[in-house]
């Protein structure tokens, strides 16, 4: 299998001087459930955010399915979905206009059956007219996930989708990695929860 996620010693330091990323590199192959693992403050996210451009990075180089993020930007983030932490949502607007704009962003034309099948895939279809303020804290979720992969990314980053929720919906999420990774996405995902990395990964 080709690797479709190459860092090559990447470091970022904040302008206090605190060094967030020190000389990391990774290769992460098509096709894997990958978990970076370790506690609050460890890193995890100004990683994931430097890999999708969120977080500008110091040195070293990274590449996605052989695009590097900074050179070829465009190219890298069209294949790439990242699901954050927090809950950024149109609370006013249907799951089926949150999830359709999303894939328009990205510059894909309008693929109706992708995204009736992607909701399906997510238990969300019941639920596409409705506002996302309707929604309980685990359906939001879930249509960030929807969000992410509105434009058929390859590479997808989930940053601790499991976190602040009860122990049912962790279980309904490890499922719903795992149905993801089976239709063929490479997932990255971040946690603190040693058991969710030694389940999923």
């Amino acid at each position: 299998m080709k690797n479709i996620l190459e860092i090559n010693n990447v470091n970022k330091s904040y302008s206090n001087s605190f060094k967030a990323l020190e000389n990391i590199s990774l290769n992460i192959k098509e096709g894997e459930i990958f978990s970076l693992l370790g506690p609050n403050g460890a890193g995890k996210s100004t990683l994931i955010n430097s890999i999708c451009g969120i977080v500008n990075f110091n040195s070293g180089t990274i590449k996605i399915d052989g695009y590097d993020v900074i050179k070829d930007y465009r190219k890298a983030r069209q294949i790439t979905g990242i699901v954050p932490q927090e809950l950024f949502l149109e609370s006013f607007e249907t799951v089926w206009k949150n999830v359709n704009y999303s894939r328009g962003l990205f510059g894909k034309p309008k693929n109706h059956k992708y995204i009736e099948e992607l909701l399906e895939l997510l238990s969300l279809w019941d639920k596409k007219d409705s506002k996302i303020k309707e929604l309980s804290g685990g359906m939001k979720r879930r249509v960030l996930i929807a969000k992410a992969l509105s434009h058929e990314p390859k590479l997808i980053f989930l940053d601790e989708p499991t976190a602040s929720i009860d122990v049912e919906l962790r279980k309904e999420t490890w499922d719903v990695v795992r149905a993801l990774n089976k239709k063929g996405s490479t997932i990255v995902l971040t946690t603190h929860y040693i058991e969710e990395a030694e389940e999923l990964s």
